[in-house]
């Protein structure tokens, strides 16, 4: 019998990934290449016909991985977030895509915060903060400083569209990716209004239609077969931005579960049946993959990067279960020693915005070695996701990313935060939240409820009271020593 797959496809902001899943949820092939960024001083970009050259060759790489006889049933696309991606009227790029990361639009989102109103008016549509990487004010910003490109644009678009579009020359989005800086989220419908605040109101044409993720948005045409291998024909979901195809991959689909993503970006995500847009915490009301719930997003410059930097420092072999075990015989907290993760050059976003923020350590004595300073790395990126989740309240938390393969960082991450903590069996979550979605679009489950009972459960891990104790007190000193910090980094 011929075996049977759905074709999750994750464009993230470091790597490209094509994953092939049974109709069970579970990983049977993949493929993956780098992303190939471009970035100069404040700004982070892809060119988008490079990468739509590398996700088709990637999809081709996992695709003669199949057996004789095996189909692809359906397919759908998550990519990474936010950013901005143009196309003209002949649907060619215009210039190179800026994403999310990409910080020269800081001085026009420091302008508009200090214009209250404006800023306050903009968080109650959106639910969002601004940020230098957000859709909306880098069409500001472009707007400003490249009219001739602006002249240009026929329509915006996300990572996963550009993709989706070059699979199905369908031009569409979808209500996540939307959600992030562009919807009203009472009436999930784009707002004119928003548009007339940030001074673009003439380029509110340019958002694309909408579908909801698990939305059948087309199929793959034979041009885009001749360049992939994927079947002529083979229907495709809108698909989600990444971080809520992840939530929905790992299963944090019911009210106060919370996801957390520890990738390039250190993600912590809650799920909520109702809006809860609050005070301006740095955080992000969005949607979810899921119909009807939304997600509290608050989202890290830099989660992994830190412990990547810190394994270059030492020059520590990257077998990580090896150094691991070293650090697991240091206490928990470090012999007081805290490590503060904003290592990103852009500074820090969430839970705090400053474009100046930068990590350190705090507490160096006598016993501060290599391997307390890496263990002090891990425990400083489970407090900076407290910090996130704090006044959230969530029940249960699904960890994510490549981080995810890590049981003593989850075991860390459980202790600061004093929940259980679900580990897949499965490392390509994303991947499985578009997997899953095509499965919708593609009829083969019924909805989101249907797809999730066909997957395996995750191992779960409890929080050690004498260590949670520990990172509490630890947590107090932490954010002390941030909030004093402040004043120097925004000087």
């Amino acid at each position: 019998m011929a075996n049977k797959y759905l074709l999750g496809i994750d464009v993230g902001t470091t790597r490209i990934k094509a994953v092939l899943f049974n109709i069970h949820g579970r990983q049977v092939f993949s493929s993956s290449r780098d992303t190939r960024l471009i970035k100069s001083g404040s700004c982070s970009e892809v060119d988008m016909d490079e990468l739509w050259e590398d996700v088709a060759e990637t999809i081709k790489s996992v695709i003669l991985k199949m057996g004789p006889g095996s189909k692809i049933l359906a397919a759908a696309v998550s990519g990474q977030g936010e950013g901005l991606w143009l196309i003209d009227k002949d649907g060619k790029p215009i210039g190179r895509a800026i994403l999310w990361n990409d910080s020269r639009a800081e001085s026009l989102v420091t302008e508009l915060e200090n214009n209250s109103p404006i800023s306050e008016s903009i968080f109650k549509i959106t639910g969002s903060p601004l940020f230098p990487g957000a859709t909306s004010v880098l069409l500001r910003w472009l707007k400003d400083n490249k009219p001739e490109q602006i002249a240009k644009a026929h329509n915006l678009m996300f990572c996963k569209d550009w993709i989706r579009y070059k699979l199905t020359n369908l031009i569409s989005t979808d209500t996540t990716d939307a959600s992030t800086s562009l919807l009203n989220l009472e009436t999930g419908t784009t707002s004119v209004e928003l548009f007339d605040h940030l001074k673009i109101k003439n380029l509110f044409p340019l958002i694309p239609k909408l579908f909801t993720p698990s939305e059948y948005s087309g199929t793959v045409t034979k041009f885009s077969t001749n360049i992939t291998g994927l079947p002529i024909g083979t229907p495709i979901a809108c698909g989600a931005f990444d971080v809520a195809a992840t939530a929905l991959g790992c299963g944090a689909i019911k009210d106060g579960d919370a996801c957390v993503i520890l990738g390039t970006s250190g993600c912590s995500v809650v799920v909520s049946d109702i809006l809860k847009k609050g005070p301006n915490d740095r955080s992000g009301m969005e949607m979810h993959a899921v119909p009807e719930l939304f997600i509290k997003v608050s989202a890290t410059m830099a989660a992994t990067p830190n412990i990547d930097w810190v394994y270059d420092l030492f020059n520590y072999d990257k077998n990580f279960n090896n150094i691991e075990a070293e650090l697991g015989k240091i206490p928990a907290g470090s012999y007081g020693l805290i490590y503060h993760p904003y290592i990103s050059l852009s500074g820090e976003r969430a839970p705090f915005y400053s474009p100046g923020a930068s990590a350190q350590f705090s507490g160096i004595n006598e016993k501060t070695t290599p391997l307390t300073m890496t263990r002090a790395v891990y425990e400083g990126v489970a407090l900076s996701i407290k910090d996130c989740l704090k006044n959230q309240d969530p029940e249960r938390i699904f960890l994510a990313g490549g981080g995810a393969r890590s049981l003593f960082w989850a075991k860390i991450i459980s202790n600061c935060t004093n929940l259980p903590v679900f580990i897949s069996t499965e490392t390509e979550l994303c991947a499985r939240g578009s997997a899953l979605m095509a499965g919708i679009a593609g009829e083969i489950y019924v909805d989101i409820d249907h797809a999730i009972n066909h997957i395996n459960k995750p191992r779960r891990i409890d929080p050690e009271p004498d260590q949670v104790a520990i990172y509490d007190e630890l947590f107090n000193k932490y954010v002390q020593i941030q909030k004093k910090m402040m004043s120097v980094w925004n000087s």
